[in-house]
């Protein structure tokens, strides 16, 4: 199953040996992963291999599986514009990186914000310093539309989002910090830049995608849309969870990615990953040296330094940075059931790429896995190495255990005997909206482990995420406020808990729900967010 691609010379030495098979297999045992695929560029030679399952109950992953590259996209935004601005054929761009978003969409890159609006660069969104923060939970998959070919059971009509929806939902959402301050990692940007892509091209972002970059390098398994990849002829890996509760692996739904774009749509595997990386490295066609240059300069600090590493920077969809006086260019991604990783060090010719189906420990295994191939390629003395491995599992510790203690860290002064709410929790069910983050409909459920106790719960099928909201009370108007994602199953590095308060009008009826949003793996506020309640 594992394939030499170096025109169709042999390998000198092939690093995906059985030894490292062995190590592949017990490592997918360790982070509980079914399977992955696995590429990598030593110069001239590209390897691939793949390991486990793909999609039980006996699919064996192999080069050729697809899987979703979910945040590894964004590096192909970042490439597409580099090309665009050295082209010179667009005098929009005629400030390069330089240029203002809203000269290109105008109308539809409107922020509360006036100075933003009006000063934000192409450059800005690239490289995640725009003030916005993640919003993901404000992403619709779709938008509810009188005329829309989607009927709900109980007669409301739907439709797709599309991205110009996403870029337009912006006004309705806050920055959390000043443009140009701090790195943010914020996926919508790149909704924006792709918005612009379409705009200047008149063309699909998809289509544009091929014609630039995977048409020219043979990249014929990459994808931009779920339905034709699953139709093509390279078998699609399902994503898993693991419930640790029956000890099995349980099959995640697909999720569609269309209005996600340039911020995570790209569906591939990893021989075709292995020629993007090659064409970085070499600094080859379809892009100029200068293009080259653009993609591999960094714009912003993203992280300091830390244990085994040197701080890292950040530009066209890459994160820069610097190990045992090697310099390392990488991305990750992940979905709500898949991860990838790309990792390419350019002055040693040396590239790794990998795709698995699980979410968040895809991610550890492949960190895991890069590294090991990045340490013996480098010759790395065992007691020098990095251990990505420690890292990972102290990230997933540390939120296994705030998870049970979010009560604590939300509302450490509560009473000990609760304050009862100031309106019964019945009258508290119903709709609220924000014009940022939709509507939220609140019912009554029965309490999963108190028999004499209620919980309200919303279930958020409209957005990209598909989330369930779950208030309990804490004490007076205050709750807190537990986020599933997912709505058949949820997986558990998602969970997160948000403070939530109900303001009550002068009539003793509920005006508002406040929820004070955080990303919670990656420790990032995301601001207040009121939604009014609608008067049924």
């Amino acid at each position: 199953m594992g394939e030499n691609m170096a025109d169709k010379k042999q390998p000198s030495e092939s690093p995906l040996t059985a030894e490292f098979g062995e190590f592949v297999k017990k490592q997918l045992d360790e982070w509980r992963v079914p399977g992955l695929s696995i590429g990598v560029l030593d110069g001239d030679n590209i390897y691939t291999e793949g390991y486990g399952i793909a999609t039980f109950p006996d699919t064996p992953a192999t080069a050729e599986t697809v899987w979703y590259g979910a945040s590894t996209t964004k590096a192909f935004v970042g490439a597409v514009l580099a090309h665009l601005i050295d082209s010179k054929k667009h005098p929009e761009l005629a400030k390069g990186w330089a240029t203002p978003i809203s000269s290109i969409i105008r109308d539809d890159f409107v922020l509360r914000d006036t100075w933003a609006t009006e000063h934000l660069t192409l450059e800005d969104a690239v490289c995640h310093r725009t003030g916005f923060p993640r919003h993901d939970k404000s992403l619709q998959r779709y938008i509810e539309d009188e005329h829309g070919p989607i009927v709900e059971p109980d007669g409301r009509r739907k439709r797709y989002a599309t991205i110009k929806d996403v870029v337009r939902n912006l006004r309705n959402v806050d920055l959390t910090e000043q443009p140009r301050v701090k790195f943010q990692y914020c996926n919508l940007m790149f909704v924006v830049l792709s918005h612009v892509i379409e705009t200047l091209t008149g063309k699909p972002l998809e289509q544009v995608m091929h014609e630039v970059i995977w048409d020219p390098l043979g990249m014929t398994s990459t994808y931009f849309d779920l339905d034709k990849a699953r139709a093509g002829p390279n078998h699609f890996a399902r994503g898993y969870n693991f419930n640790k509760d029956n000890n099995k692996f349980e099959q995640m739904p697909w999720m569609p990615v269309r209005e996600c774009s340039g911020a995570g749509a790209i569906m591939s595997n990893v021989i075709d990953y292995a020629k993007w990386m090659k064409c970085l490295i070499n600094q080859s066609e379809p892009f100029s040296e200068a293009a080259h240059k653009d993609i591999r300069t960094p714009r912003i600090i993203q992280r300091l330094p830390g244990p085994g590493m040197d701080g890292s920077l950040y530009g066209l969809g890459w994160e820069r940075t610097v190990y045992r006086n090697h310099v390392i260019y990488a991305h990750g991604g992940g979905t709500h059931a898949y991860g990838a990783q790309v990792y390419w060090l350019p002055e040693d010719k040396f590239g790794v790429v990998a795709f698995a189906n699980t979410a968040i420990t895809s991610n550890a295994l492949q960190d895991v896995l890069v590294y090991k191939l990045i340490n013996d390629k480098l010759g790395i003395a065992p007691e020098n190495r990095f251990d990505p491995g420690r890292g990972w599992h102290g990230i997933i510790d540390h939120h296994q255990q705030n998870d049970n203690k979010g009560l604590d860290l939300l509302f450490p002064d509560r009473p000990e005997k609760p304050l009862p709410s100031p309106v019964d929790i019945k009258e508290l069910a119903g709709t609220y909206y924000d014009s940022g983050y939709k509507s939220i409909t609140l019912s009554v459920k029965p309490h999963p482990n108190r028999e004499d106790e209620v919980i309200l719960v919303a279930d958020l099928p409209n957005t990209t995420w598909q989330f369930r909201l779950e208030l309990h009370h804490v004490s007076g108007s205050w709750w807190i406020a537990y986020v599933n994602q997912g709505l058949e199953s949820s997986v558990e590095f998602f969970k997160e808990w948000e403070k939530a308060e109900f303001k009550i009008g002068p009539n003793g009826k509920p005006t508002a729900l406040v929820i004070e949003w955080w990303a919670r793996l990656g420790n990032m506020y995301e601001g207040l967010v009121e939604f009014r309640r609608i008067q049924e």
